[in-house]
């Protein structure tokens, strides 16, 4: 697929696609603009992408980012943390902010970070750009004051060794003393 010389982010070529193909990313939802503007087409190539293996029960996870768990799916999150959690992600983390980072590879694997917030504890959207592949979009419980999930996944970026993480996973988001904070960034602040 061809790239654009003034912006390589973009595609060009809609038109020279076959009909065939064309229908089909229509069908699943690409339009024109989103396929030039280089979206993600996995899904509607039909590559759906898998969370990993260790990551929290799904129906579980949406229903506590969005407040709206049950003491059945708390009870579920608790389990799986207590359990088959990924070790990467620190034991003294909420069970819901834990869930949500699941659905993520290892740090190790992460190239930068962005956030997206919104207002009135809303989930905040996270943009993990891996090293290799697609950026992968997560929603995380929202809230940028202490004692939320987003705060609680700020500060495990900024110092993930006082955040009790296994450094093992996290040593590339350190050089020396200091950690590297422009590696993510939250959108819409200035």
């Amino acid at each position: 697929m061809a790239r654009s010389k003034r912006d390589p982010g973009r595609r060009v070529g809609w038109s020279k696609l076959k009909k065939a193909t064309r229908d089909r990313y229509l069908g699943a939802g690409v339009s024109r603009e989103q396929w030039e503007s280089g979206v993600d087409l996995r899904t509607a190539r039909g590559h759906v992408p898998k969370a990993p293996s260790t990551a929290a029960p799904s129906e579980a996870t949406l229903a506590a980012i969005q407040g709206q768990a049950t003491e059945a799916t708390d009870r579920a999150l608790i389990a799986w943390q207590e359990g088959t959690a990924p070790s990467w992600i620190p034991k003294e983390m909420r069970f819901d902010v834990a869930a949500a980072l699941s659905q993520l590879p290892n740090p190790s694997r992460w190239k930068e970070v962005a956030f997206i917030p919104r207002a009135g504890g809303e989930p905040w959207t996270m943009i993990v750009t891996p090293k290799n592949g697609y950026p992968i979009s997560i929603e995380i419980p929202g809230g940028g004051a202490v004692g939320t999930g987003a705060r609680d996944v700020l500060d495990l970026l900024t110092d993930p060794k006082s955040s009790g993480a296994d450094m093992r996973f996290w040593k590339s988001w350190s050089e020396g003393n200091g950690v590297l904070h422009e590696w993510f960034e939250v959108m819409g602040s200035q």
